[in-house]
């Protein structure tokens, strides 16, 4: 964003208290991010109301974002406020502005798992012949997306957005914001099942971003993905498959070489390379199958590919590999987790070498779902590893009995209370060459664990 302060409250219909012709350079709705010539967007929420913080983040920001009837205490001279009739309505109508004048191709990544690397995987693939924007960590959702959008530097010529939902509609709101000329889907699998009746109503909310695809796009789907072999009757808009042997793009001749990652032949429309991926786990390849062929649509071929595969590396707690004292492996997958997730990343345990050891902590929004999930994945480890720490409340505990119900030795079952427990365990009994995958939701907090074998404190 590039706007005087009003020339944004002209776009969303505000009134300016203080300079006119202040900068605007990006937008922020957490106080504690806001950088000089940001906008606060100050939004009520279930816990608190973000004009709370308007006097302490504006000693940052250039600007703030306010109702009309908002009572504020007086703003230093060389601040402003935009007052509005809604704050979180006129924020949705300065990012789908700013994006439709810059004039981006956008290329919007959803799907339940695997969406930040593929995400970013799709950015580095364009790197090499485009400016590229992006969206940040876990910034994919219908507040933090518009920050990233207004906040995006000028010259961008393709941004990639991770597109996120936790409820049906989310992906509607965020469609017309981005107004996205590719749509690429990651594997849909119960995630957030907590807010939806049955995988098909996930599905359907996933949906909502096809009707907001330009005709003249690209919608690419996952061919192995039954719940998505409707998408493509939504739209006008070409279509690319991948996933399958009769799909437009493939992967053929798969070698998994375990934490060091796979080699494989990539097969995309316009011609076959052999690629080398560091990213450990046959999930990683697919996701870079995924990324390819959407890449294939600004005209990025194999080769391409190729080039830049070997240099990927996975987002921080999403799949890095740390080596430890006495030669001990730590997977640290610690972001978040889903069923599909945590079965997947158990694929890759499984044919480590040495002591396989699976710290894995609860899995929220579940719903109904939860305690026979936790069960799934608690069989799954039992045939992965040799030894388990189920990491939180009861759900952690159903874990951990299915674990021993499917045969792993009680005395390797172990379940705990928290983050800080699992630390505490895995400091008496990790040994040489032990291989550690860390792995659960992102309210578990292991990321504690995480830091305290790699000795530091969590940021």
């Amino acid at each position: 964003m590039r706007l005087s302060c009003a020339e944004a409250a002209r776009i969303v219909s505000g009134a300016v208290v203080g300079p006119p012709d202040l900068r605007l350079t990006g937008a922020e709705v957490d106080s504690r991010r806001v950088r000089p010539g940001d906008l606060f967007v100050a939004l009520r929420g279930a816990r608190s109301d973000g004009h709370a913080f308007v006097a302490d983040a504006i000693e940052v920001a250039t600007a703030a974002l306010v109702r009309f009837d908002a009572e504020l205490d007086p703003i230093p001279p060389d601040r402003a406020l935009i007052r509005v009739e809604d704050p979180l309505e006129a924020y949705w109508k300065l990012a789908a502005r700013v994006r439709a004048d810059a004039g981006w191709r956008v290329a919007a990544v959803t799907g339940s798992v695997g969406k930040t690397t593929t995400k970013n995987m799709l950015a580095s693939l364009l790197d090499p012949a485009f400016t590229v924007g992006a969206t940040t960590g876990n910034r994919n959702s219908t507040l933090g997306l518009p920050a990233e959008m207004l906040s995006q530097p000028a010259g961008v010529e393709v941004f990639v957005a991770e597109a996120g939902m936790s409820r049906a509609g989310e992906l509607d709101t965020i469609g017309a914001l981005i107004a996205p000329q590719l749509v690429l889907y990651t594997r849909i699998a119960p995630v957030h099942t907590e807010f939806f009746a049955d995988l098909e109503a996930v599905a359907r909310a996933k949906a909502e971003l096809i009707p907001h695809l330009d005709p003249a796009g690209t919608l690419v789907v996952n061919a192995d993905d039954p719940l998505q072999r409707a998408f493509p009757a939504a739209t006008s808009a070409a279509v690319l498959r991948y996933g399958a042997a009769d799909a437009d793009a493939e992967i053929c001749d798969l070698e998994d070489r375990g934490l060091l990652g796979t080699r494989f032949t990539l097969r995309l429309p316009s011609g076959r390379a052999r690629v080398d991926l560091a990213l450990a786990g046959r999930h990683q390849a697919e996701n870079l199958l995924a990324a390819a062929t959407a890449a294939a649509v600004f005209g990025i071929g194999a080769d391409g590919v190729a080039a830049v595969a070997p240099r990927l590396e996975p987002a921080p707690r999403r799949g890095r590999v740390h080596t430890l004292a006495a030669g001990v492996t730590l997977v640290d997958d610690s972001y978040n987790a889903s069923p599909v997730a945590m079965r997947r990343l158990l694929e890759l345990l499984a044919v480590a070498p040495g002591r396989r050891v699976a710290v894995l902590g609860e899995m929220f929004e579940l719903g109904e779902r939860s305690a026979e999930a936790h069960r799934e994945v608690g069989r799954a480890a039992a045939s992965a590893c040799d030894l388990l720490v189920a990491t939180g409340g009861a759900a952690a505990g159903e874990l951990a009995a299915a674990a021993r119900d499917a045969g792993l030795e009680p005395g390797s079952v172990h379940h705990v209370a928290d983050a800080e427990a699992a630390a505490e365990l895995l400091a008496r009994v990790l040994e040489p060459a032990d291989v550690v995958l860390i792995k659960g939701s992102r309210g578990v907090g292991l990321d504690r664990t995480v830091d305290a074998l790699l000795g530091r404190e969590a940021a």
